[in-house]
């Protein structure tokens, strides 16, 4: 595949269009693609004149004598163009509006009916592009201000002769150019370059890669902040406005506590340790005449109130509350305290949502200078853990895996009075089925029901009748078919895009972190491993059933298994996240 890249930015290869271009080029390069790039802002391309002679005159060659002829014949070259432009007032830029104005010689001036819809032909259809990519950023916060620019390409590739193969549209651009969340954007940029790997090997960007494209790369709210407090200070506004002394102490201030010794080689084990910490590496050189309490609202396991003061170029720690503090941050004590720990970025937190602010933004930017880590390096520079936990309660007041937990209340039911020689079918089976029932409801009502709660609610309401109704199969082999069900759930969800343990525990971390490699591959092995033991469960209760003699053995065995599973669950999704991915970038894509 000849691929065309054509980057219309002004600012060339310095711009972030060609942060989120090269990326691309890479993955297609590795597939095997001959690429090449063009920067309009090298070329002399003058505005199309309408005046038709490319049609008329002399047809399929422009009056204009710039670089464009050398231009269109390497268009006419390729299999793919690859529009790569900033959004500039909801299109693309001037410079890629005139290169697209120019290539009306690539076209005949009759129209054509295709469709609902009339279309100038191709002078050439041999030597013409069959596919377009739409690559472009913006400095908003939102991705629906790219809907006309999307509307535009969409209407270019109408034609029977022309595909839109995908499209990268990356709101927040101006993220991209920030070094200090370079760790934090790989997930995104891997799914640029994967994209580039799968328009060479598949002709277009698969939905699943085009769902991690479109993500958010922070909160839009947080952007702005960030993006306000930039141009402030780059139209002569102060960035940290706000009273210029601390405030007075209330009643409920402690004084100037000790700050914690041995910094250096030790990281804060506390969310007090990581505040007095912060306080005995202060930058008196940094922080200049600046006089201001930080506020610190902090939740979680440590929850308390304190203060950060600065004043006459030096820090203090205490306790309690000001009444006006120039930045108040709320924050859970474990996000905080990786912070501190240099496991977080502080930036990437605060754009993800994991802790709020209120009051001097300015001021938030300016603690990477003010604060320093024992080793001297700006905390914001540390990589990301995409294993940072977020409250999202999408099911309730109880946590996702706490849901997964109720969701096995029917087999808990069915299986503890299964186990009660004798037990009437009606305590068997109905309380299992009214309870496979009410969860199922309840999660269609709030929610999508997962393959859990949908197949348990299946599987008792059609065992259960069948009992009921006199039938003697599910009495008799209900320990076999329950466990070859579950089997089927857990083995089946593979087959998702998320497998089933995420579907209960992504409600625990931010949306980022949901269509990472690492958060599928982690939760697809859990699930896998489960499902494992659940066949293995059942091939036990068949093997009891073919040997009556021994079925109280085989029994006892069968439920031990999910002892060491539940063990093994435990250590792996704190271990497996945390290790290094081995192979290429793009290899974890596999």
């Amino acid at each position: 595949m000849r691929i065309l890249a054509v980057n219309g930015s002004p600012r060339g290869r310095r711009g972030n269009t060609e942060r989120l271009l090269q990326p691309f080029l890479a993955g297609a390069r590795e597939a095997g693609a001959d690429v090449e790039a063009v920067y309009l802002v090298d070329h002399e391309i003058r505005h199309c004149r309408g005046c038709f002679t490319c049609w008329t005159k002399t047809p399929g060659v422009c009056v204009h004598r710039d670089d464009m002829p050398a231009l269109l014949e390497k268009v006419r070259q390729a299999d793919l163009v690859v529009y790569a432009s900033p959004l500039y007032i909801f299109t693309v830029s001037g410079l890629m509006k005139d290169f697209m104005d120019r290539c009306i010689p690539l076209l005949l001036p009759y129209l054509e009916k295709h469709g609902h819809h009339y279309a100038h032909p191709v002078r050439d259809p041999g030597r013409w592009p069959k596919r377009v990519i739409l690559l472009s950023n913006c400095g908003a916060p939102e991705r629906h201000d790219f809907s006309g620019l999307v509307e535009t390409f969409r209407q270019l590739a109408a034609g029977p002769t022309l595909e839109l193969a995908g499209t990268i549209l990356c709101a927040g651009g101006e993220l991209l150019g920030q070094e200090a969340l370079g760790e934090s954007l790989r997930w995104y940029l891997e799914a640029v370059q994967h994209a580039g790997r799968e328009v060479v090997e598949q002709g277009h960007i698969t939905p699943e890669t085009q769902a991690v494209l479109d993500q958010d790369l922070a909160e839009p709210e947080a952007y702005c902040d960030m993006a306000n407090t930039y141009w402030r200070s780059c139209l002569g506004g102060s960035p940290e406005p706000g009273p210029e002394s601390p405030s007075a102490p209330s009643g409920d201030l402690s004084p100037s506590l000790p700050l914690t010794d041995g910094i250096a080689g030790k990281k804060p084990e506390t969310i007090r340790d990581a505040l007095t910490g912060q306080a005995a590496s202060f930058n008196p050189a940094a922080a200049g005449d600046l006089r201001a309490d930080i506020q610190f609202h902090v939740t979680g396991k440590e929850a308390g109130d304190y203060v950060l003061r600065i004043g006459d170029r030096r820090c203090t720690f205490h306790t309690g509350t000001v009444p006006k503090p120039r930045l108040t941050i709320d924050t859970p004590s474990e996000v905080w305290l990786r912070i501190a720990r240099g496991e977080l970025s502080g930036q990437t937190a605060y754009l993800k949502g994991l802790y709020r602010v209120e009051g001097d933004l300015g001021l938030l930017i300016r603690m990477g200078r003010l604060f320093r880590q024992a080793d001297g390096s700006d905390p914001d520079a540390a990589a990301p853990d995409s294993t940072q936990k977020a409250e999202r309660p999408e099911f309730g007041r109880l946590p996702g895996m706490a849901w997964l937990a109720l969701a096995f209340l029917p087999w808990i039911w069915h299986w503890s009075i299964g186990a009660l020689t004798g037990a009437d079918p009606w305590w068997r089976w109905v309380p299992s089925m009214a309870l496979a029932g009410l969860l199922w409801g309840y999660r269609w009502r709030c929610a999508k029901p997962t393959w859990m709660e949908t197949g348990t609610a299946l599987y008792f309401g059609l065992a259960g009748l069948v009992s009921l109704v006199g039938g003697s199969f599910f009495e008799a082999y209900g320990d076999v078919t329950g466990s070859m069900v579950l089997a089927g759930v857990w083995l089946g969800s593979l087959a998702s895009a998320m497998p089933l343990t995420g579907q209960y525990s992504k409600t625990q971390w931010p949306p980022e972190i949901w269509s990472t490699p690492a958060f599928l591959r982690t939760n697809a092995i859990l699930t896998a491993s489960w499902g494992g033991v659940y066949l293995l469960q059942a091939l036990l209760a068949l093997i009891g059933h073919h040997y009556p003699v021994q079925a109280q053995q085989w029994a006892v065995v069968r439920h031990l298994l999910l002892l060491p599973a539940a063990v093994f669950t435990a250590w792996f999704q704190k271990w497996y996240p945390l290790q290094p991915q081995s192979g290429t970038s793009t290899g974890r894509w596999r």
